[in-house]
């Protein structure tokens, strides 16, 4: 079953590397934020929001991962495998690079 991910608004950047600083850089304000500070109302409209952003990092991680797989990219670095790729280079644990 294919979902579909509606994005309100698709900025330009110059670059994929561009719109990844962004991204960190909005997601370190957001991590910032005084929570306490803020009206629920926002509270609501952060965690709606997360929601939302984490459905399109899912597809957009599925997307960059499968291709990383066929090409394998994974070699450049020599790791074996994406899992191990995953586990060496991001420091996540093999259960959730699985």
């Amino acid at each position: 079953m294919e979902v579909a991910i509606q994005v309100d608004t698709v900025p330009a950047f110059a670059s994929v590397q561009e719109a990844l600083a962004v991204l960190k850089s909005a997601m370190g304000y957001l991590a910032a934020a005084d929570a306490t500070q803020l009206p629920t109302a926002v509270q609501a409209q952060c965690l709606q929001t997360f929601e939302q952003v984490d459905a399109i990092e899912t597809a957009a991680r599925s997307s960059m991962l499968s291709e990383f797989t066929d090409a394998q990219g994974y070699c450049e670095d020599a790791d074996y495998s994406p899992l191990m790729w995953l586990v060496n280079q991001t420091l996540i644990t093999k259960g959730c690079a699985a």
